[in-house]
């Protein structure tokens, strides 16, 4: 008797908790800087679902885009090898497409703005060319001259990736349905392949200027 009370009042009353609360579409879009890699651009689309005043979940989706993953190359010096510091890159042309499902909480709020903090949890599709690296030597000599990238190696490589964030942001209110958003996010990829968890490979920062539209 008491779970059926407790079941009826949970079910009268949840709606209209759900209802007082104000979920929102978010439009974010930034910068994304991979390290050891030239900086791209990143864009996507949020869904905001309000639980309380400070706490949110939220879905996000979009894709980011970004050309070249440089690698460096140290040789000891001597008298004939003068030159030691060598840097190609080894991978171009990256998309990444995530998928992430995450929470935010509102830390301070003032009357400028709000600060809040993220995590989050998903699935983030990334494709790119991976490239062989050539030394070239003088045969005279034997100094090495250069690392080269053999554009003819060219293999595009696709992976299917669990990633994790966290993040920190500002939001404003412009008016009372429309908010402007600041965010700086750290995000890591795990089960490649080709890198560790953590890895300066598997991990990339973002900023991101973003607009909260509530409905």
């Amino acid at each position: 008797m008491h779970k059926f009370l407790a079941s009826a009042v949970f079910l009268l009353f949840f709606p209209n908790i759900i209802s007082a609360q104000t979920n929102s579409f978010q439009i974010n879009g930034g910068i994304i800087i991979p390290h050891s890699s030239s900086n791209g651009f990143t864009g996507s689309l949020q869904y905001n679902f309000s639980l309380s005043d400070d706490i949110m979940l939220y879905l996000n989706s979009g894709f980011s885009s970004w050309d070249k993953h440089y690698v460096a190359f140290l040789e000891e010096y001597s008298e004939i090898q003068k030159k030691t510091y060598f840097e190609t890159y080894s991978a171009d042309e990256h998309l990444l497409i995530p998928v992430y499902l995450g929470g935010r909480i509102n830390l301070h709020a003032n009357e400028l703005f709000t600060a809040f903090g993220t995590i989050e949890i998903g699935y983030s599709y990334l494709s790119y060319n991976s490239y062989k690296i050539t030394r070239v030597i003088d045969e005279d000599t034997g100094e090495i001259l250069s690392y080269d990238t053999d554009e003819n190696s060219g293999e595009k490589i696709t992976e299917n990736l669990f990633g994790v964030g966290i993040g920190v942001g500002l939001t404003h209110e412009l008016t009372e349905n429309l908010n402007i958003l600041l965010s700086f996010k750290l995000n890591s990829h795990a089960n490649s392949e080709y890198y560790n968890f953590l890895s300066r490979e598997a991990t990339y920062t973002s900023f991101n200027l973003g607009f909260n539209f509530n409905i």
